[in-house]
This record gives structure tokens, sequence and C-alpha cells, in this order.
């Protein structure tokens, strides 16, 4: 009975890297917002595998992670993508919201907020829209889109790349409303279509052999060596690049 408690307290502490995340995404500590993703991501693999290791699969656990990977991997970015937006120079303007209806019901209050930043929560939509249609399939060896928390941390490791000495010159033009919509609009679009992708879980049921597989891990170290944190944007790149290659590789 206890070890089905298990995976679900890894569930639960990916939930509250998720929750301190956003914490720290509106006060633009993205360093901090990296590193609690990338904690949050590795729970989110080690409570699927305890799950099966102690043979304690449950619907409630399969929910239960749905709903604390729609916080880290999709509220999470939504507000770091927000926060570039205003990180771009968009106007903060406020809005007066006024209705008098009785001496007691008296409202007057100021919104400040950047309109077009609102963009960035497609980011979570398109994670929930993603998530949900997750938990309708059976799990198999591949992904059909993008997973959610691929695409979080292309978004929440984007800001360290930015900043990397190697592409100061180049963050005039990542940090601008047209890139950062196409982006946007682009991970929602490769969370939800019919592509498939190969997962990059080892398997623990017989010898998982995937030259792609090998290929995105061994390709993977001297980015994030040479780019550091902000590498892991380049490496969901590189693992996006490397299924096209062997999908269209398939079709001869």
């Amino acid at each position: 009975m206890i070890k089905s408690f298990i995976p679900n307290i890894l569930t639960l502490l990916n939930l509250i890297c998720g929750c301190f995340s956003i914490a720290f995404a509106f006060q633009f500590q993205f360093d901090a917002v990296l590193i609690l993703v990338l904690f949050g991501v590795l729970l989110d693999y080690l409570d699927g595998l305890a799950a099966r290791l102690l043979n304690a699969e449950s619907n409630f656990g399969k929910h239960l992670d749905s709903l604390s990977d729609i916080i880290t991997s999709g509220v999470v970015p939504g507000i770091v993508v927000y926060q570039l937006f205003k990180l771009s120079g968009n106007r903060v303007a406020d809005f007066d919201l006024n209705a008098y209806l009785s001496p007691i019901f008296d409202l007057d209050l100021v919104f400040t907020i950047s309109p077009i930043a609102f963009i960035a929560f497609l980011i979570t939509v398109g994670s929930a829209i993603r998530l949900a249609k997750f938990n309708t399939i059976d799990y198999t060896d591949e992904f059909e889109g993008l997973p959610a928390p691929a695409n979080a941390l292309f978004f929440v490791s984007l800001p360290i790349l930015m900043d990397n000495l190697y592409l100061i010159e180049s963050k005039q033009y990542l940090l601008n409303n047209t890139t950062l919509i196409i982006l946007t609009l682009s991970s929602v679009i490769l969370m939800n279509v019919p592509f498939r992708l190969f997962s990059l879980r080892l398997s623990l049921r017989k010898y998982d052999y995937n030259v792609f597989k090998i290929l995105t891990i061994v390709l993977s170290i001297p980015i994030i060596l040479f780019f550091g944190l902000g590498g892991f944007s380049l490496v969901i790149i590189l693992y996006l690049f490397l299924n096209v290659i062997r999908n269209l590789w398939s079709l001869i």
C-alpha cells in the first residue's frame, strides 16, 4: 500500500517545483526557473518509472501527473514568455474598470498590463490540450506531437540562451514581438499535430537501441557544455530536427 504513494509523492514534488518556478518567473529570475523546471521534468520521468517498477500505476496517478504537468510545463513557460514580451519593449498600459451600482457596490479598479504579452498564454492552452490528449491514448514507445515538458524546457531556457556571450548580438532578433509570436504559435502546433517523435525514455522490457535516440543524447552533451543551461533550447531543436530526418528516412 505504501509503495503506491511513492510515485504520487514524486508527482507532487514536480507540482511544487512548478509553483516555485512561477514565483521566480515573475521576479525575472530565469536561472532559478530553469533549474526548477529541470527538476520538475526529472521528477515527471521518475514518477512514471517508479510507478512501473513498483507496479503502482493507476488512473489517479495518471491524472495527478497531468495536473502537475500543466503547472510546470504549461503555466510556467507561458509566464516566462509573457515576461519576455515585456522585456522586448512592449509598453505597459493602465486599464480602468469602473462600476457604480450602489453605495455598497462601488467598483474602481486599475489593471496595469501589456495586452500583446497575453499571447504567451497560448502556450498554456496548447499544453493543456496536449496533456488531455495524452491521457486519452495508451502509452507507446513514441509520442504524437512535442511533449509538454520538452516544450517547457525550450521556453524556460530561451532567456538564458539569449544572454549567452556567443548570441548576445543576435538578442535583438530573438527578443521581439514577431519572433516570440512565431515561437508561441509554432509550439502550440508542434505539441498537437500528429507528428511522430521517438521517446527518450529507456525501456525496462527490452534493450532499446535507436540510432536517433543515441545521436540526440551524444550531440546534446557538447551543446550544453558550450552554451550552458541555455543550450536546452538548442537540444529541443536538435530533437525535432532528428525526428524530421528519421520520419523522412522511414519513407524511403
